[in-house]
């Protein structure tokens, strides 16, 4: 069984990525439950799939690359960034957009039309665009946190030409996750 997922790549050179993670974890250097992403594992998830037995990735190959076909570069601008859990248990601090690009929407709701019609059902959450900076565990200080996260200038990060979606492998590792591409399109 392989663990796959499809996703958007995400560019960390040359832009307000890299900085806004280091500013990050040096003002939250004391917190040493936060697991913060490596910036070479970066990306936009547009379906999970999970656990696949061998036999299902030709498939899922050749349905995503259909879909693709009616799919066109454009631009993602990530100017945005919040939390996933409650103010008081956070549990996922990510960059994302204020203005989701609707052909974003659209080829995530593509997507998991397609992924449905070969058997790989839709879970029950909306699709939040979102890149993780850090997963968190626990915090010491969760009024310190928050001052943090509400000081975060709001602008943007990342500005990148969407161009290509890979459906990779994820091995997990104790040092944490290490992807590998199964299969890359181009948008044209």
């Amino acid at each position: 069984m392989k663990r796959l997922f499809l996703a958007i790549p995400i560019q960390t050179e040359n832009n307000g990525f890299k900085p806004l993670l280091a500013d990050l974890r040096k003002s939250l250097s004391h917190e040493d439950r936060i697991n913060w992403v490596r910036p070479a594992n970066i990306h936009l998830t547009l379906k999970f799939i999970g656990e696949t037995p061998p036999q299902d990735e030709p498939k899922i190959i050749e349905a995503v690359g259909k879909m693709l076909e009616s799919h066109h570069p454009f631009v993602m601008d990530f100017n945005r960034t919040g939390i996933f859990g409650s103010r008081y248990a956070p549990r996922v601090l990510w960059l994302g957009m204020q203005q989701t690009p609707e052909q974003l929407l659209d080829l995530a709701e593509d997507t998991l039309d397609t992924f449905d019609k070969i058997g790989f059902l839709r879970d029950r959450q909306n699709f939040v665009p979102h890149i993780t900076l850090g997963r968190i565990k626990d915090l010491c200080e969760k009024q310190y946190f928050q001052k943090v996260v509400q000081a975060i200038e709001q602008k943007t990060y990342i500005h990148q030409e969407v161009t290509e979606v890979i459906l990779f492998q994820s091995h997990l590792r104790p040092e944490g996750p290490v992807y590998k591409v199964v299969k890359k399109w181009t948008l044209d």
